[in-house]
């Protein structure tokens, strides 16, 4: 038997304790530039982020992330679904 987490949070604590170098994180801006949604995926875990995003959490998810202009979870196929526009300027 598979088993994938999937988790919506609100606690930026969680999200730093949930990443892992095995990952890849995405996140969506609003049109004023601030950080919005972040979303990790790896293979054993989908985590989307929906809480409050300080300097320093911005800062981490900008240099690690990728910029997305959708981030959807589908909890019945169990998927996140990522679409970029553009690439993200790194």
């Amino acid at each position: 038997m598979e088993i994938q987490l999937i988790a919506e949070i609100r606690d930026p604590e969680l999200l730093a304790k949930s990443l892992d170098s095995r990952g890849t994180m995405f996140y969506k801006k609003d049109k004023q530039g601030n950080i919005t949604k972040i979303a990790y995926f790896s293979t054993s875990r989908i985590i989307l982020y929906n809480g409050d995003v300080d300097e320093n959490l911005a800062a981490l998810v900008r240099v690690e992330g990728y910029e997305a202009d959708v981030l959807e979870v589908d909890r019945l196929r169990g998927t996140l679904r990522i679409i970029q526009k553009k690439p993200s300027a790194k």
